[in-house]
């Protein structure tokens, strides 16, 4: 239950304090006297987005707040799921600052807009005169047959069963995207990978081509060279090798006369050696060197692929080449497991659509249960206001696909009277006929969901004489197991209220600001007979107002 609320530089409002009781309360004021402004601040602590013009001319900083009582109310779990602490007397603020910033806190917790959306949903429902066009809304009709037959747990486990289903199909048709892409794209990978497979690329292998092909351009050369090296060195008695010999045994002779010659011998020893294998190594050379055309064109060509392959990649180098094939592979490969990946979601889509198809039979079963009591108490109560021969039909109509409220969709049918075939409410309705069936309609879904505060703003419009006065008693009778609190320009409800609020507006100094004050029995009374009568208040006027108090 709403307890109180204060506002702090909204609009016209530079500070305003009001309380409020159980039981129906009532607002009153000339049409711009800032009424709807009221409205306008309650829905800022109730997580609607925030429209900076609405801070006042000059001020810094706009303050709502609002105190609930919580102890009838059972919102436990809601507190729970957003790690607040619930306590008797929550408070809600909300702040915004001329510089665009806004905070909000819930027991001075700071919370997030949705979660004060949340919190708000569950303790206060505005109703504003623009909501009556929910009645051509058929997703509000399947709102109210679910309040009435009580369906919040069915609802709950087919839209979590929807969500999952949603989920799996979603990614399923991703998978199937990304396979539509990737079979277009799949032949050509595996011809550029074949392309790479063809050769045993290697790190260094472009290099090694190049040498190659360096020798076999120069393989005359390299064996008359080569030849020549071996002759200087071999040739009998001249060459290098029989002269290294020679050399070797004269210092042989005189390595024992000291450390020094014996240095010498060994060096000149370890050179022979070293001759011995560079020949051994230039004949085996020499010989090895062919002219071979055919190897050349091979290695040239073998060459060029290589230069091209590196060119179509974007590489400069056969390591190049060797990630490019690594890639190639792992795509090729991820096309085939994305055919797994696909079968695996396709089950799981399959399940999700039985369990979707399981929660849809049984929301829709509780909802056909709940139609025909709920039109019988839509009739009853709308013959309470006036509408003596109203009758109501509700329609499911089965969807072709599912969707997030259901698999069907609902319409109401509306007959004023008798012989009057039916026909969809929002077409053969007139202005005062909606506003009774919506207030009706407030009536039973605020029942049904236990909600702890209505707020209705002029939902009696269209409406006079006896019919406001059935509508007034209706609304009173709702406040008796909740609080109501109701703007209205009708004197028949004003004059059945608990509580009578009074706002207008007043200049103080440069400025006009908004107030609100509590009516005493006297006030009320005259406030009653001005509305009757207008601002030239006759005694016949305050006559009437004391018969409507029945005072």
């Amino acid at each position: 239950m709403l307890l109180s609320l204060s506002i702090k530089n909204f609009s016209l409002i530079e500070d305003l304090e009001v309380s409020f009781d159980s039981g129906l309360s009532i607002l009153t004021g000339e049409t711009g006297s800032g009424k709807s402004i009221l409205l306008q601040a309650l829905s800022l602590i109730l997580g609607q987005r925030a429209d900076l013009s609405t801070i006042r001319a000059n001020a810094s900083k706009c303050i709502v707040e609002a105190a609930f009582d919580m102890d009838k109310h059972k919102l436990k779990a809601i507190f729970d799921q957003l790690d607040l602490d619930q306590e008797s007397h929550t408070i809600i603020r909300r702040e915004l600052s001329a510089t665009g910033k806004s905070r909000a806190f819930i027991n001075d917790t700071p919370v997030t807009l949705d979660a004060l959306r949340t919190v708000g949903n569950a303790l206060v429902d505005i109703h504003t005169q623009r909501q009556t066009i929910q009645l051509t809304d058929p997703a509000f009709y399947l709102k109210l047959i679910d309040a009435y037959g009580n369906n919040a747990k069915s609802l709950a486990a087919y839209k979590a069963a929807f969500k999952h289903w949603h989920i799996s199909n979603t990614e399923l048709e991703n998978l199937r995207a990304r396979q539509r892409q990737s079979d277009e794209a799949l032949d050509y990978h595996k011809f550029l990978l074949n392309e790479l497979e063809q050769l045993s690329l290697s790190p260094d292998m472009i290099a090694t081509l190049e040498a190659e092909i360096h020798v076999l351009k120069n393989a005359t050369g390299l064996r008359s060279a080569l030849a020549e090296v071996v002759s200087i060195s071999t040739q009998d008695g001249l060459g290098l090798q029989d002269q290294m010999i020679g050399i070797s045994q004269l210092l042989d002779k005189i390595a024992n006369l000291g450390a020094a010659y014996q240095s010498l011998y060994e060096r000149i020893s370890s050179v022979r050696i070293e001759l011995s294998d560079i020949i051994t190594e230039t004949q085996y050379l020499g010989e090895s060197v062919q002219d071979d055309p055919a190897r050349l064109q091979e290695v040239e060509e073998q060459l060029s692929t290589l230069h091209h392959l590196c060119q179509k990649h974007h590489v400069s180098n056969a390591a190049g080449l060797i990630e490019k094939r690594t890639h190639l592979q792992q795509l090729c490969e991820g096309a085939e497991a994305l055919d797994e990946q696909i079968e695996t979601r396709s089950k799981q889509a399959a399940l999700a659509k039985i369990a979707l198809n399981d929660a849809s039979k049984i929301l829709s079963s509780q909802r056909k249960q709940a139609c025909s009591p709920l039109v019988e108490a839509l009739a009853t109560r709308s013959r309470d206001l006036g509408m003596e021969h109203v009758q109501f039909s509700v329609v499911l109509n089965s969807l072709d696909a599912p969707t997030t409220n259901g698999a069907e969709e609902a319409a109401l049918l509306f007959s004023a009277n008798k012989g009057v075939d039916f026909a969809p409410l929002n077409k053969v309705a007139s202005g005062g006929e909606l506003s009774r069936i919506m207030l009706v309609i407030k009536s039973i879904m605020a029942e049904k969901s236990q909600l702890p505060t209505l707020i209705l703003d002029e939902i009696d419009t269209g409406v006079s004489g006896e019919m406001a006065k059935a509508m007034g008693k209706r609304m009173h009778e709702m406040s008796r197991h909740m609080q109501v609190i109701s703007i209205t320009h009708l004197p028949q409800i004003a004059a059945l209220a608990d509580a009578h609020y009074k706002v207008y507006k007043k200049v103080v100094g440069a400025s006009t600001q908004t107030f609100l004050t509590t009516l005493s029995e006297e006030d009320r009374i005259e406030e009653l007979a001005e509305m009757l009568s207008g601002k030239d208040v006759k005694a016949s006027a305050r006559m009437h107002a004391r018969e409507l108090r029945n005072v």
